[in-house]
């Protein structure tokens, strides 16, 4: 992202939030009570030594509650609830952390040290021999920045750690054991600008609200497989101050606590529209953290050595919290390899197909499509072996045929020169190319290749019109191959994504926002048949766009794989498409740094046995947000091996 960029988004993102504001001004939202009660006096103050936090947070181990601060003069400071001091850490200065519970008595604990200048990861638990609290180290990252914010998030089993710096600079890690010390994993970076104060994540919708003052809350997806969607979660007039933070999450309840002035807020995460479900003012008190603890709340002021305990009627938790019900997670497949990425910028990497080297197998190819520059060829290894800058090339499939020259055929819709681009594979694997064959068509766009008998045929979409079929007429050198049109299926809408059942003569092509249709060509040629709908979307097994289609050819355990870009999923059909099988996503590789994909155009899959790493086949699928570090478009590869355990097939 280019400085211009970043000042425009930062630019829109305050406009936004300053209507925002000028709206929830005009009168009090659904459900919000403008009725101020005397301020809060606290029922118990307890005082800490030497101590200098502005951030507090409760935790339990052995089934005591306890507090923990940030130390300005000692890292961290646990104390009972009494102001009991149990442990600190061994000097150090730390102003924020973040914390997270592993599970019963482990809690994750990451920190920023002003003085080392680094995040660091601590584990706290409990000493197994003495039964009394510790807290450990497990790594430690050095920063170009002091950090203003740190949150932890529960992503598909694994620990994800968003730290923000002073200059609004957001990176996302996972953190994860790894040998004798914990690891930080860059997966992208993240763009707020300056006077970021805190942030929190909420797992259950897989939402990161950061609060921004003074411009607001922001609340933006937490996934970084999925687009940001930033919103704003709440105004400022909504907030009634400049200075606001302290954000902490009730996550039982289902509401957002924050400080804002003098006053201590709560919002519902369910619905913000509702307006703030707690509004108190503290008597003598300008908090900067507050948390709630068996039902009372407690409060801390800055750079301060006194928690404030409050009694007081807390709002019931959320009536959406009762009804809430966690969507139900696709199951993961990890990616077992991947492409370098393309070379232009943006959205770029479109569609793969696999050629299979019938003498050496491992030595097979797989073609990607730069829809900006033209085709890439790479090994299976993900290296890239050659480039064609022949155009805008879209969709490109491939089948084998008997030819003097070249044992397969590749086709491309070439949307610079509206037509199909032919590439020639050569038995030793090398790739030539077979120019441009003209096209009347507005926008060559999806594009299928099959066998039909000897000849060599192709379907074709027009971006906003109809498919046609096409047969690639062989020739001798690389100027005297032909397409010659054979008949035309009209369409609805758009079609990108199909795939040709060439045994069975069936074509399977998806409508993106309707689904997925099957058509007899036989008997469509007859005039004796028209296409089916056998897989609509339903935004469960297949959310909108449907893209990429492949078949997994293997006797009675053959598929159709489809991506559904809308849920970054991956669907399998039985082989007439009929019958739905299963879904997945492609997730991230902690081990071989790979991250997962999605947001998928393309997609190809062979079962042919390519050696150790792919040993009963493999799936090749577009990556439309290349993370890990964040990088231009690339194709993952993943083997059939992994999808068929985890979906179980049979």
């Amino acid at each position: 992202m280019t400085c211009t960029t970043l000042l425009k988004s930062t630019v829109a993102l305050a406009l936004a939030l300053a209507l925002a504001g000028l709206l929830t001004a005009c009168g009090p939202r659904m459900g919000e009570s403008r009725t101020e009660s005397a301020p809060l006096q606290p029922n118990q103050r307890i005082t800490l030594s030497e101590v200098v936090s502005s951030q507090l947070a409760p935790v339990n181990l052995a089934d005591t509650d306890y507090l923990l601060l940030a130390s300005e003069k000692r890292g961290l400071v646990l104390a009972d609830m009494d102001g009991g001091e149990k442990l600190a850490l061994d000097g150090g200065t730390v102003e924020r952390f973040a914390l997270q519970q592993l599970e019963e008595n482990r809690w994750l604990v990451a920190v920023y040290d002003e003085d080392r200048g680094e995040l660091q990861l601590r584990l706290l638990d409990v000493d197994p021999d003495s039964g009394e609290p510790q807290i450990r180290y497990l790594s430690a990252m050095a920063t170009d920045a002091p950090q203003a914010a740190m949150c932890f998030s529960r992503q598909a089993g694994r620990t994800h750690l968003f730290a923000i710096d002073e200059n609004g600079l957001g990176h996302e890690y996972v953190v994860h054991p790894r040998e004798d010390a914990w690891q930080f994993t860059g997966i992208r970076p993240l763009y707020f600008g300056e006077q970021v104060s805190s942030c929190v994540v909420d797992d259950r919708h897989g939402k990161l609200l950061v609060a921004q003052p003074p411009l607001g809350i922001w609340r933006l997806n937490a996934d970084a497989e999925m687009d940001e969607d930033r919103e704003v979660f709440a105004a400022p007039a909504e907030l009634a101050e400049e200075d606001f933070g302290g954000l902490w999450l009730d996550e039982a309840a289902g509401n957002l606590w924050l400080t804002a002035g003098q006053k201590v807020l709560a919002f519902n995460l369910n619905n913000p529209a509702e307006g703030t479900r707690f509004s108190r003012q503290l008597a003598e008190l300008e908090p900067v953290s507050a948390v709630i603890q068996r039902g009372q709340l407690l409060a801390l002021e800055e750079e301060s050595d006194v928690v404030q305990r409050f009694q007081v009627a807390l709002p019931e938790p959320a009536a959406e919290m009762q009804a809430f019900r966690a969507p139900v997670e696709i199951p993961r497949v990890a990616a077992s390899g991947q492409t370098v990425p393309v070379k232009s910028g943006g959205d770029a990497a479109d569609d793969p197909a696999i050629w299979v080297n019938p003498v050496n197998p491992s030595a097979s190819l797989i073609l990607g499509t730069d829809k900006k520059s033209g085709l890439n060829v790479y090994d299976l290894n993900g290296a890239l072996v050659e480039q064609f800058p022949v155009g805008r090339l879209n969709n490109v499939d491939l089948r084998p045929i008997q030819h003097g020259s070249f044992v397969a055929i590749a086709a491309a819709t070439n949307r610079t020169d509206p037509g199909v681009s032919l590439f020639g594979i050569t038995a030793s694997g090398k790739v030539d190319y077979l120019g441009l064959r003209n096209l009347d068509m507005e926008d060559p766009y999806g594009l299928c290749v099959y066998r039909k008998g000897a000849d060599l045929m192709a379907w074709v979409s027009d971006k906003d019109s109809d498919l046609q079929l096409l047969q690639i007429m062989p020739g001798d050198g690389d100027i005297d191959w032909q397409l010659e049109q054979r008949a035309t299926l009209a369409v609805e809408s758009q079609v990108e994504g199909c795939v040709v059942d060439d045994e069975k003569q069936k074509l399977f092509f998806g409508e993106e926002d309707v689904g997925i249709w099957r058509l007899d060509i036989a008997g469509f040629l007859n005039g004796e048949a028209q296409p089916q709908l056998i897989a609509p979307v339903d935004g469960i097994r297949l959310a909108a766009d449907v893209e990429g289609m492949g078949l997994y050819h293997k006797g009675e355990r053959s598929y159709l794989v489809v991506s559904s870009q809308g849920n970054n999923s991956y669907a399998l059909f039985s082989r007439s498409g009929s019958e739905f099988i299963g879904h997945f996503k492609v997730d991230i590789n902690l081990d071989r740094n790979i991250d997962g994909s999605s947001e998928t155009d393309g997609l190809e899959v062979s079962s042919a046995a390519f050696g150790d790493q792919y040993p009963d086949g493999l799936l090749v699928v577009q990556d439309g947000r290349n993370r890990m570090p964040s990088q231009r478009q690339n194709f993952k590869l993943v083997s059939w091996s992994d999808i068929a355990t985890t979906l179980e097939l049979k």
